[in-house]
Order: structure tokens, then sequence, then C-alpha cells
């Protein structure tokens, strides 16, 4: 029914777009705020708020531009040299090394420029937050063109309300070919190829549009994702899940496709999971105890291991979901328990590792600033007082990583994800069961025992 070679290139393709999309970052960082916005966002704000390092409000008024130049260039050489300021800052923020970077002259001086002309104080930056277009001026996205934000929020309406009226007359004509007996085929398998690439173009499009948003700093874009939609993703969690496990509770399934094909999914499954499960205890860890990594970052080769390993673990389990898709595109028998979330899945999943895996990439040493800038974002959104002025400060790329991880959360209750729930975690306390099969058909019989022996009525 599907031609594989037609099916693999269709997803190379989409992914091969996707990246395109995301990868809006230019490598080689030449104007002071390129290099800031590249090297130094993740860790130093423009204003006097520290984060991983100091805040840089103020700097040339504290320091040389030329002690700057040799700080940036190789810090541990100034802290070794005895420099009393360099020592003073290493031992303030928990022994974290800076990275080394080598810049040119002209680089290094229009970096200080701007450092020097876009340095705000606290006060300020309170005064102008959340300002930037939004009165729908134009705006300039860095990439040689500009955005009007007013007409792009008409588009969004205008596709917002075409969607909401495509679903009610698709309800409708369904309902009226019920009312006229006439039914679709039970046995007919939808177009997944097809609907997993228009999965893929939408989230290429919503990636877009967001990066433009949140770089811009439209309106109340920051207040949106980062404070109202996780409560909103919590929420949906939340009561969706108690809903599906009271009302639909047989229905709580992952649908298994392992006695379907074990080959294929051996291969996929395996780097996935494995992959994902030493991630996501990275993150744990990071989370619980960030004072913990930020010592072990403190010595540059362990830092190094560890931002090494969490990349090739990460591409491992995008290595893994792909083998996965591509397993359950071609084959007919999975196609037949496959529905329309499982693309939405997959869809989200993908944007979640390559978000990350270009997280690893552009905005190097993930591992301190996420003990140092993420951690308390999280905590302050747990504790119900969130504090959003440092994530939103940070690039694209980590934001959207964010948000994609709160729209998995969302869609559990809705998706295969809901069986971690229901997992049998009662059989590691329950009693042993004694299964028995294979007996001798004569013996068993000939049996005097009352617990087995007859033989069973509807044989």
């Amino acid at each position: 029914m599907f031609n594989k070679h037609r099916i693999w290139n269709q997803l190379t393709t989409m992914l091969l777009f996707l990246s395109f999309i995301m990868s809006g970052t230019n490598v080689s960082a030449k104007t002071g705020e390129e290099i800031f916005n590249t090297n130094c966002m993740t860790c130093h704000m423009l204003s006097d708020k520290s984060m991983t390092g100091p805040g840089l409000n103020g700097l040339m008024e504290r320091r040389d531009p030329e002690w700057v130049a040799k700080w940036i260039r190789n810090s541990q050489e100034l802290i070794n040299s005895g420099d009393q300021d360099a020592i003073a800052i290493f031992e303030e923020y928990n022994k974290i090394m800076m990275p080394n970077y080598d810049l040119s002259d002209e680089e290094m001086a229009d970096l200080i420029k701007y450092i020097e002309e876009n340095g705000v104080s606290s006060e300020e930056l309170a005064t102008t937050s959340g300002g930037g277009g939004s009165d729908g001026a134009s705006v300039d996205t860095g990439a040689g063109y500009s955005i009007n934000f007013k007409y792009v929020l008409y588009a969004l309406i205008a596709i917002a309300f075409a969607l909401f009226f495509t679903y009610r007359f698709k309800t409708r004509v369904f309902r009226e070919m019920n009312n006229l007996g006439v039914h679709a085929n039970p046995h007919q398998v939808k177009n997944y190829p097809g609907i997993f690439s228009m999965y893929l173009i939408i989230a290429a499009a919503a990636i877009f549009i967001l990066k433009i948003l949140l770089e811009g700093n439209y309106g109340m874009i920051d207040q949106l994702m980062f404070l109202a939609f996780p409560y909103l993703a919590f929420g949906i969690f939340l009561v969706g899940s108690i809903y599906r496990y009271k009302k639909k509770g047989f229905k709580v399934s992952s649908l298994s496709t392992q006695f379907l094909e074990g080959k294929k999914l051996f291969r996929g499954s395996q780097p996935f999971h494995w992959g994902l499960l030493v991630l996501f205890f990275g993150h744990l860890i990071a989370f619980l105890v960030p004072s913990a990594v930020i010592a072990w970052n403190g010595e540059p080769v362990r830092r190094l291991i560890l931002e090494l390993a969490s990349f090739a673990f990460a591409l491992a389990a995008l290595w893994g979901l792909i083998q996965l898709i591509v397993r359950r595109l071609r084959s007919k028998t999975l196609l037949v328990v496959t529905n329309k979330m499982d693309m939405v899945v997959y869809t989200i999943l993908l944007t979640q590792i390559i978000s990350g895996l270009g997280v690893a990439y552009y905005v190097r040493w993930g591992s301190s600033w996420f003990a140092s800038v993420l951690t308390p974002y999280l905590r302050s959104v747990f504790s119900f007082d969130p504090d959003i002025s440092a994530v939103a400060e940070m690039p694209w790329w980590i934001q959207l990583h964010v948000i994609s991880a709160f729209a998995i959360i969302a869609i559990i209750p809705f998706t295969r994800f809901m069986h971690f729930l229901v997992a049998p975690i009662d059989y590691l306390w329950r009693k042993y069961q004694i299964v028995i099969w294979n007996w001798n058909r004569k013996a068993i019989r000939s049996s005097t025992r009352h617990t087995f022996g007859k033989k069973p009525r509807n044989h």
C-alpha cells in the first residue's frame, strides 16, 4: 500500500525542512549583538541581575576594556596570573569556568561597545520589559527583513477561526452521513505518512512564528509562554488524566505493537528510551541539586565530559525516534493500530529533541546555566510565585525547548503517554501467582485433587 522509499524520502525531507526553519542562529557571529546573543546571553544579562555570571550593566565603569578582553579570551590565564578581580569573580560565582572565546580585535571591540551601549539598570528593565513591538509596528528580525506583528496577529486569528469552522463543518458532514446510513470502511487505513508530513509543516510554521515573536518580545508573549502556558499544561494534564482514568479506564493503554513486530522495535526503542532516560534524570538532578552540578562543572574536564555525554545520548534518542517513526509508517500491520495522536506525539518529540540538540550546539555549557537559570524559574513555577525575568532573556532555542516540554505534559492524557500513569507498580509487592500450563492430559484427568482435574466445559 505504501512505498517504503517514498516514506523515508518524505520523512527525511520534512526533517530537513524542520531543521532549516529552526536553524535561525548564525554560527559565525560577527557583530557585537550576534556575539552576545550566541555566546553570552545564557550566562549574563545586560541589567544588574546576576545569572550564571554577573550582570553586565555598567561593566565598562567597573572594568578596563583591556581587562574585559583578556577575561573573555582566556579567563583561566587571568586567574592564574593572580589578578585579584578575576579571582574574586571566580570564587563568587561557584568557580564556574568561563569558556574561552577566540575573537578578533574588531569583534571584541564590537562586543564591548554593544555591552556598554545596551546596559540597563534593573529599574529601567522593569519599566520597559514586554513593550517591544506591542504597538503593532514593524520589527526587524535580524535576518534582513521586517515583520509587522499586527498582521501576524490578524493572520493567527484568521487561521484559528478557519480551523474552528472547518472542524464544525466536518463534524456536521459526518453526522449527516451517519444519519443517511453511509459509514466509512472500518478496515481502511488512513494515509498516516501524509498526515505526519502535514503535522511537521504545521510545527515548522508554528516554530517560525514563535521564533519571531520571542525574539521581538512582542506584546505579552513571554508571559503567555512562560507564565500562563505552564499552568495551563499542568491543568490539562491533571483534569484530563483524572477524567480519562475515571470515564475511560479500559482505554488507558499504550496499544503495544511488540507482538506485531519486534526486531525493528528493538533497534529503535533501545536507543530512544535509554537516551531519553539518561537525559531526563540529568535534567532532574540539575533541578533537585543544582549546587552539585555547579560543583561538578567547576572542573573544565568534568564539564566537557558531561556536555559530550549528554549530546551523545540526545543523538541516540533522536536516532531511535526516527527508527520508530519509519517502522510505524512502513508497516501495514502497525498502521492498523495507529491514530492521529501518534503523529502529534512524534512531531512534538522531534521538536523537543532537535531543539535540545540545538541548545547544546548553539548555546553551550547548558548544564551550568540550567542549574543557575532554569532551575530557579521552574522552582518559582512550582511554588506559584513565577519569576520569568531570566528565562525571558534566554535565546529562542532554550525558550522553544521549554515550551515543547510543557506541550508534552499537556498532551499526556490524550496519547500513549498516559500508560506510564497506570504502570503495574503493585506487582512489586503483591503475592506471586502460580501459572500452570502444559499439563499431561491423562495425568490431570486421573488426579484426585480438587484444584484441578476437571475438564473445562467450554472445550
